[in-house]
């Protein structure tokens, strides 16, 4: 069984890999590079959702943030997803409490 600081520290790897992923996409990459790392992207994305709504299943909810619904690739900011997927689940979890 894994401890909560173990997936704790899963979640910020993950989400430290997303953001250097989202910086290096924005810059010149050659095609096969840039294809690669969007794979990448892609994946980290995915281990995030998925520890995500293991971890904290009433904060983050497939339904409400999916990767499906992130843009891969040139972004305003790196973190946005991931904000956002607070910000959502947040709300969320409001929504759940009050009724």
């Amino acid at each position: 069984m894994t401890s909560i600081d173990d997936t704790l520290s899963e979640i910020r790897w993950l989400r430290n890999g997303i953001w250097r992923c989202r910086r290096l996409l924005n810059t010149d990459l050659p095609g096969a590079e840039r294809k690669a790392l969007e794979r990448r992207l892609h994946e980290q994305l995915s281990a995030f959702e998925r520890l995500s709504s293991t971890a904290f299943p009433l904060a983050f909810s497939s339904k409400v943030y999916s990767v499906k619904s992130t843009t891969i690739g040139r972004s305003d900011s790196p973190e946005a997803p991931i904000e956002n997927a607070a910000m959502v689940s947040s709300g969320c979890l409001g929504k759940s409490i009050s009724g």
